[in-house]
C-alpha cells in the first residue's frame, strides 16, 4: 500500500475522514495539517521533535507515523483545550515524568505502536481529567507501581499487545471507576492476589492471550458488575470451584483454546444473565450432564474442538433460548435421541467433523425453529427417513465430506433437498455407492436410481419405528412421502409430507392419492383424500384442513384387516396426527 493511502486509512480511523474536504488553518506547522483550529494531524517521518506552533485552541492533536523518539515534560506546552492527544506508530521508547503535565482536560491519552519498552511512574502527573488511557502495542515489560496514583477518573485503560510479564498487587488501587481493563496478548503467567479487588466498577475484563496456569479461587470475587470476561487463549488446566460464584451481571465468558480437560458441575451456577460461552478448543473428553442448569439464558454455546464422544442425554434441557450451538471438530460417534431436548429455540447446529455414523430418528424431533444443520466431514452413509419432517424452517444442511450410499435409503434425503432445501448448498454431497454412481453428486441421481437389490423399499431395521419394539413396524414410500406406524393391531401415527399448493382458489379436495406401502412386515394400501379452506376466506385459528381419511388398510402381516382411520393434520409442510379408529 502506497505512504498516502496508509494515511489516508489513518484518517478515516481517526476520525478525521468527514474534515478532509474541510478548510485548512493558516496557522499550522509545516509538516502538521490543522482543521478548524481544533483538530491537528502531523504525519511525517521527518518530525524527530513536537513541532512550534501548534494551534492554542486545538483539542484533538495527532502524530502518526513520525520520526519522534521521545516527550520529555514541556515539549507540549500548556493547553487548557486539548482533549485528545494520540501517538501512534511512531519511534518513541521514552516518556519522561511529567510529559503531560499541563494539559488538565486531557481526557483521552493513546501511545501505541512505539518500541517503548517502560514507563515512568510520573508519567501521567497532571492528567487530572484522564478517562481513557490506551499503551497498546509498545514493548512495556513492566508497570511501576504509583503509575496511576493521579488517575483516579481513568475508566478504560488497555496495556494489550506489550511484554508485560508481572503487575505489582497493587497497581490499579486508584482505579476505583474503572470500567473496562486490557491485559491481552501479554506474558503474564499468573495473577497475583487481589490484583483485581479494587476495580469494584468494572465491566469488561481481557486477559486473552497470555501465559496463565492459574487463577487466584477469588480473582474476580470484587467483580459484581462484570459484564464479560476474557480468558480465551491461555494455559488454563483447570477452574477452581465458585471461581465465577459472583459474577452474577457476566454476559460474555470466553474460555476458549485453553488446556481445560474438566468442568465441575457447578462451576457456571449462578450465571443466569450469560448469553455467550466459548469452550471451543479445550481438552474436554466429558462433560457434567448438570453443567448448564444454572445458565437459562444462553444464547451462543460453543464446544467445538474438543475430545468429546458424545454427550449427556439432558445436557442442554435448561438452554430452551440457546440460537447457535457448536459442536464441530470433536470425537462424537453417537448421539443419543434427546442429546438436543429443550433447546426450542435453537437456530443453527454445528456437528461437523466428527465420526458419526448413524443419526437417531427423533434427534431434531425438537427443534421447531432450526435453520441451520451442519453434519460435513463425518461417516454418515445415510439418514433415517422423516429426520427433518419437524424442522420445517431448515433450509440449509451441509452434507459434504460423507460417505453416501445413494440407494433406496437415500429416497427421502433427496426428496426432502429437492422440496425444502437452498440447492447451492447441497451440491457437496457426493456418492461413494454403490459403483455406478460413486463420485456422483446426489442432486444429481434421479428418484429412480437409488435402488436397494432384493429389498422392497422399506426403512432400514436400524433406523426404523420398528426397532422400538417386537411386533411394530414403519410402512412408508420410498419417497419419504408418507408413513404409517403400526404395531400387531393398529396404527398409531400418520405423517404425510404435501406437495406445495398450487395455484386453484377456493373450496374443495385439495390432494388425492393412494399408495401401496411396504415394510418387512408386510403390504400396507392407504388412501388419503385433503380438503382445505382456501382462497379469501379467513381461516380460524386450529388446523386448516376439513377432512383427512385414511381408507380401508390391509396388511399381510397381521391378523385382520384394520379399521378406518381418521385424523386431523396440522398447516405445516409435514403433517404428522395420531389415529384414533372411527366407530363402524
Amino acid at each position: 500500500m502506497m505512504p498516502h493511502l496508509c494515511r489516508l486509512l489513518i484518517y478515516v480511523l481517526l476520525g478525521l475522514g468527514s474534515l478532509l474536504v474541510g478548510a485548512l488553518s493558516p496557522s499550522c506547522p509545516p509538516a502538521c495539517q490543522c482543521y478548524d483550529t481544533s483538530k491537528v494531524f502531523c504525519s511525517n517521518e521527518r518530525i524527530q521533535e513536537i513541532p512550534e506552533g501548534l494551534p492554542g485552541s486545538a483539542t484533538h492533536l495527532f502524530f502518526v507515523e513520525t520520526a519522534l523518539s521521545s516527550i520529555h515534560s514541556g515539549h507540549l506546552g500548556s493547553s487548557t483545550t486539548l482533549t485528545k492527544l494520540v501517538f501512534i506508530n511512531n519511534n518513541i521508547q521514552e516518556l519522561q515524568a511529567g510529559a503531560f503535565q499541563g494539559l488538565p482536560s486531557l481526557t483521552e491519552l493513546e501511545v501505541s505502536g512505539n518500541p517503548l519498552p517502560a514507563v515512568s511512574p510520573g508519567m501521567l502527573a497532571g492528567l487530572t481529567s484522564l478517562s481513557k488511557l490506551s499503551l497498546s502495542a509498545n514493548a512495556i515489560r513492566t508497570l511501576q507501581p504509583g503509575l496511576f496514583t493521579a488517575s483516579c477518573r481513568l475508566q478504560d485503560l488497555s496495556l494489550s499487545g506489550n511484554r508485560i510479564e508481572a503487575l505489582p498487587p497493587g497497581i490499579f488501587r486508584p482505579l476505583r471507576r474503572l470500567q473496562a481493563l486490557d491485559l491481552s496478548q501479554n506474558s503474564l503467567p499468573e495473577l497475583p492476589d487481589g490484583l483485581l479487588t479494587p476495580l469494584v466498577a468494572l465491566r469488561v475484563l481481557k486477559l486473552s492471550d497470555n501465559l496463565l496456569a492459574r487463577v487466584p479461587p477469588g480473582a474476580f470475587r470484587a467483580l459484581g458488575q462484570l459484564t464479560e470476561l476474557h480468558l480465551d487463549g491461555n494455559r488454563l488446566e483447570e477452574l477452581p470451584s465458585g471461581i465465577f460464584s459472583r459474577l452474577g451481571a457476566l454476559r460474555r465468558l470466553q474460555l476458549q483454546h485453553n488446556a481445560l480437560g474438566s468442568l465441575a458441575p457447578d462451576i457456571f451456577t449462578g450465571l443466569l444473565n450469560l448469553t455467550v460461552l466459548s469452550l471451543e478448543g479445550n481438552n474436554l473428553a466429558t462433560v457434567p450432564a448438570i453443567l448448564f442448569a444454572g445458565t437459562p439464558g444462553l444464547l451462543h454455546l460453543s464446544l467445538a474442538r474438543n475430545q468429546l464422544e458424545t454427550l449427556p442425554q439432558e445436557l442442554f434441557a435448561n438452554l430452551s433460548v440457546l440460537e447457535t450451538l457448536e459442536l464441530s471438530h470433536n470425537a462424537i460417534d453417537h448421539l443419543p435421541t434427546g442429546a438436543f431436548q429443550g433447546l426450542e429455540g435453537l437456530t443453527e447446529l454445528q456437528l461437523s467433523h466428527n465420526n458419526l455414523s448413524r443419526l437417531p430418528a427423533g434427534l431434531l424431533a425438537g427443534l421447531p425453529l432450526l435453520t441451520a444443520l451442519v453434519l460435513d466431514h463425518n461417516r454418515l452413509a445415510r439418514l433415517p427417513a422423516r429426520l427433518f419432517d419437524a424442522n420445517d424452517e431448515l433450509v440449509r444442511v451441509g452434507l459434504a465430506g460423507n460417505p453416501w450410499v445413494c440407494d433406496c435409503h437415500l429416497s427421502y434425503l433427496l426428496h426432502w433437498l429437492q422440496s425444502f432445501a437452498e440447492p447451492l448448498i447441497h451440491g457437496q454431497a457426493f456418492c461413494a455407492n454403490p459403483a455406478a454412481l460413486q463420485g456422483r453428486s446426489l442432486l444429481e441421481v434421479s428418484r429412480g436410481q437409488l435402488q436397494c437389490p432384493g429389498a422392497h423399499g422399506g426403512v432400514p431395521p436400524e433406523e426404523g419405528w420398528d426397532t422400538d419394539a417386537p411386533g411394530q413396524c414403519t410402512y412408508s414410500d420410498p419417497e419419504g412421502t408418507v408413513s404409517v406406524a403400526c404395531n400387531a393391531t393398529s396404527c398409531q401415527e400418520l405423517n404425510l409430507r404435501l406437495p406445495p399448493p398450487g395455484p386453484e382458489r377456493g373450496l374443495g379436495p385439495a390432494y388425492r392419492r393412494a399408495w401401496l406401502l411396504r415394510s418387512r412386515c408386510g403390504t400396507l394400501q392407504v388412501s388419503v383424500l385433503v380438503t382445505a379452506q382456501r382462497g379469501n376466506e379467513v381461516t380460524p385459528p386450529g388446523p386448516p384442513c376439513r377432512a383427512l381419511r385414511l381408507g380401508q388398510a390391509f396388511a399381510s402381516a397381521l391378523a385382520t384387516s384394520g379399521p378406518a382411520w381418521e385424523a386431523n393434520c396440522s398447516p405445516s409442510r409435514s403433517a404428522t396426527a395420531a389415529m384414533v379408529p372411527s366407530c363402524p
